[in-house]
């Protein structure tokens, strides 16, 4: 892929630029999952990272790929891919070694495209990579976050971003590495959320993906007792967030909101996502009233899309650059100095709440449903082979 001015090799220089969206791709434009007669074969891994590989995986083999999620590890979560070469089985680096080197010469010629997540691949430091190129491989990298957002960037440019609060635990040489790597071997570049597009010169956003049908499924079968009594004073509202990292996320701000609240509304809790296993979550988020993203990124991440898809109204501070790009987007923005304001007028009204949610499954259904995404990525991954 080529590299605009100013990337890599000097990132905090790389300009603010609009965020560039694959094609929505309709059902009846649905591409062809073949290639020379055959169904094209896909790998997504080295890990997972918030399950993208396995819904990738399984969005493409639902429109008739052989696509396969690879990992390294079974997640923390209970996330198991498809494909699982298990690193801690070993107890010392050579063994680890030996395993990645064994996976390598066992997949590097099953597959056609090697969507990679994270900075990852096969062997350590992504020596694999130009041998997949030089195998005749189709190799696109995915990113999804601190490994490679630009943090002297996101300061000096924006008034809140994911950077404003964090401890930092970024490599910006590492990152630079990663960026350069990228332009000389990857066909193209992925990122997850809008707010990194500044950080990869010429990356295309692709949207998260979730199964819809499993998160409505569950607040179907749970509904909120009582609902138009819930409005902290009356019954109980039940706000979730999810800190997977506290400062990167405002934690702070949303504690101190709803401490704030609470002798207001009586009747509010707070509930924390933390270590909870993938296969209760759908059950977990049925049983909130309001799902509080992040404060500060500008965009909305994955546990948005999964509250939308159970109709549950999500808060996520939202840039101002990016709603244009999203005009149907029924996330409520708020900020530190905003999300007791915005929590309070939630609280209070049930039916707003319900109304909202009701176009948040329907937004989920049109951007984020495996179909959605699968067609975006199988006809982009068509662009590129025919490009070669």
């Amino acid at each position: 892929m080529s590299a605009p001015p100013g990337s890599a090799e000097s990132p905090a220089r790389a300009s603010p630029r609009v965020p560039e969206l694959l094609p929505e791709v309709g059902p009846d434009e649905s591409p062809s999952p073949l290639l020379r007669g055959r169904p094209l074969r896909v790998v997504h891994g080295m890990y997972e990272i918030a399950g993208q590989g396995m819904m990738l995986a399984r969005a493409l083999a639902g429109l008739g790929c052989d696509a396969r999620s690879f990992s390294y590890q079974v997640a923390w979560d209970g996330r198991v891919s498809d494909i699982v070469v298990d690193l801690g089985a070993h107890a010392n680096n050579l063994g680890k070694g030996v395993a990645m080197a064994g996976a390598f010469a066992r997949w590097a010629n099953r597959f056609d495209v090697f969507h990679l997540h994270f900075g990852t691949s096969f062997l350590p430091r992504r020596l694999d990579v130009p041998l997949l190129g030089a195998l005749g491989k189709t190799v696109v990298f995915h990113f999804h976050g601190c490994e490679v957002r630009n943090r002297a960037h996101m300061l000096a440019t924006h008034r809140l971003a994911t950077c404003t609060e964090c401890d930092p635990f970024c490599r910006p040489v590492q990152q630079a590495r990663l960026l350069a790597e990228t332009r000389r071997h990857a066909r193209r570049a992925y990122y997850s959320t809008l707010d990194l597009a500044e950080s990869i010169p010429g990356g295309v956003n692709l949207p998260l993906a979730i199964e819809a049908d499993r998160w409505e499924a569950a607040a179907l079968a749970e509904p909120l007792p009582e609902f138009e009594r819930r409005d902290g004073v009356r019954g109980p509202v039940v706000i979730a967030h999810a800190p997977t990292n506290r400062l990167i996320k405002g934690t702070r701000h949303i504690v101190e909101a709803v401490d704030r609240l609470s002798r207001e509304f009586p009747k509010i809790e707070l509930r924390m996502i933390e270590q909870q296993p993938w296969a209760g979550m759908p059950s977990f988020i049925s049983r909130c009233d309001i799902l509080v993203d992040q404060l500060m990124m500008g965009w909305y991440g994955l546990l948005s899309i999964e509250g939308m898809a159970e109709r549950r109204p999500v808060i996520a501070y939202l840039r101002d650059d990016f709603r244009p790009l999203r005009p149907d987007l029924p996330v409520v923005s708020a900020e530190p100095a905003t999300i007791e304001a915005v929590l309070r007028e939630l609280i209070r009204d049930p039916l707003r709440r319900a109304e909202i949610g009701a176009r948040g499954n329907a937004y989920v259904r049109r951007h984020h449903d495996l179909p959605v995404v699968g067609r975006m990525l199988l006809a982009d991954y068509h662009r590129l082979r025919a490009a070669r």
